[in-house]
C-alpha cells in the first residue's frame, strides 16, 4: 500500500539531505518544471521516490524527456490504492519504485524517530538541538562530519554517539542549516 502518512512537504535541503544529492542537483530538477509552481517548492513523498531513484542512476543516462516520464509514472504509481510495483520507462528498462519508496519510507521513519529524541529547549544553547542528556548541539557534529572529521575521531570525544546519531546528525545540519548572518569571508566576497 502506499504510504500515504508519509505525503508531507520535504523542501529542497531536507529531499537533498536524506538522500545524498547536491542541492543544485534538486534545484535543476526543479527548474525543468517537473514539480509546478509553488514558491519556494515542497516535495511530496512521491517527489522524494523520484529523486531517491535518481540518487541511485547515473546521472547521464537519463533524458530529460525520460526522467519527466519518471517522475510522472512514480506520481501515478503513489495514488493508486494499492501495493507499490515496478515502472518502465522504455523499452527493456523497468525501474523498482516499489524498492525505492521502501528505503525512502524506512529513512523517512528512522529519521522523525530520531529527531523526536532530540532535546530543544530555549535555556539549553538558545534553543539549539542537542542530543539527549548532553550539552552537544547535532549541528557541531554534523559540522565536523561535513569538514571531513572521520567518526572514529568523533566517537573519541563524544562515545556516547551512536553510529544513527552520527548518520543522522550530518543529515539534519545539511537539511536545516544554522541560520544567521554569513561569516566574515564570505560576507566580504559579495
Amino acid at each position: 500500500m502506499p504510504t500515504t502518512h508519509l505525503q508531507q512537504g520535504f523542501n529542497v535541503n531536507e529531499v537533498a539531505a536524506l538522500l545524498g544529492l547536491e542541492v543544485r542537483r534538486v534545484r535543476k530538477e526543479v527548474e525543468h518544471g517537473l514539480f509546478g509552481s509553488s514558491s519556494p517548492p515542497r516535495f511530496t513523498f512521491a517527489d522524494l521516490v523520484y529523486f531517491a531513484i535518481l540518487a541511485r542512476a547515473d546521472s547521464g543516462t537519463l533524458s530529460l524527456s525520460t526522467r519527466k516520464k519518471l517522475h510522472a509514472l512514480v506520481v501515478v504509481e503513489a495514488r493508486r490504492k494499492r501495493a507499490w510495483h515496478s515502472v518502465e520507462i522504455a523499452p527493456l528498462v523497468e525501474v523498482r519504485v516499489d524498492r525505492a519508496a521502501k528505503e525512502a519510507a524506512e529513512l523517512v521513519r528512522e529519521f522523525n524517530l530520531w529527531r523526536k529524541k532530540l532535546v530543544t529547549k530555549d535555556t539549553i544553547l538558545g534553543g539549539e538541538p542537542v542530543f539527549p542528556r548532553s550539552r552537544l548541539a547535532v549541528r557541531h557534529v554534523g559540522g565536523m562530519l561535513l569538514k571531513g572529521l572521520r567518526r572514529e575521531e568523533i566517537r573519541e570525544d563524544y562515545p556516547y554517539l551512536t553510529d544513527e546519531d552520527l548518520r543522522f546528525a550530518l543529515i539534519f545540519t545539511r537539511a536545516y542549516p544554522a541560520m544567521g548572518r554569513p561569516p566574515e569571508h564570505q560576507a566580504a566576497a559579495r
